[in-house]
């Protein structure tokens, strides 16, 4: 059970700190999955422990597979709660009593401490209009708009490595076939090669680039959307339906590291408020 009360005000952080964590879970994945193929690649190269080999990589695999599911499932909770905290900063819609009971008993006590200290006693939404339809159109817009800038920068460093990665492998293929004449030590090289190939799959990095560049399409479309709205006369319908609809594309997409969000989060922040937000007043 948990002994520390917490206030709606701690929400917030909360949240933030469901995303940390379920961020850790999966980076702790790809370095399983990097283990695997050092263990993978050096047995290539040198036959050690032939028999065990296969053995010690699937367990490796497995556990991977395990850490990538915790991670699923805390991201699964991290959205839960931060559709809750969406809907009551943009309508005033309070999460009862009930709902906030359920989710602290799953809670550690100690886990608002991974939340970011940046984020400590600021505002998550910018916009200062009072509570309704047009707040949380304003809501989704500045969100939706950091999240296809995100979303782009992590789409184009998976694109970056996984080309860089296949290039290496083929162009090193290629020479060697070329340069080599000895048909075992081309045997090495291939699987060699192969298995490098493997990695881009096996890190998930082409259904990383995938769904990177997808969320941050569909948030610009919603951001478009937006703005071609009459945002003072937009019905509480129209303005859920909207919200939705990014939640939906949010929920599905990759986690983004926070060192991305790190990287950009002052000139985010800074170009928002200076160009955009003015439109909000």
């Amino acid at each position: 059970m948990v002994n520390t009360p917490v206030s709606n005000d701690d929400l917030q952080p909360l949240s933030q700190a469901y995303f940390e964590k379920a961020k850790k879970w999966w980076w702790w994945s790809v370095i399983c999955k990097l283990f695997a193929f050092i263990i993978g690649f050096i047995s290539t190269l040198i036959v050690i422990f032939p028999a065990w080999t296969a053995f010690i990589i699937t367990i490796i695999e497995m556990v991977s597979e395990i850490l990538l599911w915790r991670s699923d499932a805390i991201k699964d909770t991290a959205e839960e709660l931060r559709r809750k905290l969406d809907t009551r900063d943009s309508f005033g819609w309070q999460i009862s009593k009930a709902e906030l009971s359920d989710l602290l008993i799953k809670t550690p006590d100690n886990l608002r401490k991974l939340a970011p200290q940046e984020t400590q006693g600021e505002d998550y939404f910018a916009s200062k209009t009072s509570l309704g339809a047009k707040k949380a159109v304003e809501n989704i817009q500045e969100s939706a708009w950091w999240s296809k800038h995100l979303s782009e920068r992590m789409f184009n460093y998976c694109l970056v490595i996984s080309l860089s990665i296949l290039t290496i492998a083929l162009g090193t293929l290629l020479f060697c076939i070329q340069a080599i004449n000895s048909s075992n030590t081309l045997i090495s090289i291939g699987r060699i090669v192969t298995s490098t190939l493997m990695l881009v799959f096996t890190l998930g990095l082409y259904r990383r680039v995938i769904g990177y560049y997808e969320f941050s399409h569909r948030a610009s479309k919603i951001e478009a959307t937006i703005e071609a709205l009459d945002k003072q006369n937009i019905s509480e319908s129209d303005a859920i339906k909207i919200m939705h609809e990014y939640q939906l594309a949010r929920s599905s997409s990759p986690l983004i590291p926070s060192f991305i969000w790190r990287q950009m989060r002052r000139k985010l922040n800074l170009m928002w408020t200076k160009y955009r937000q003015q439109q909000t007043p």
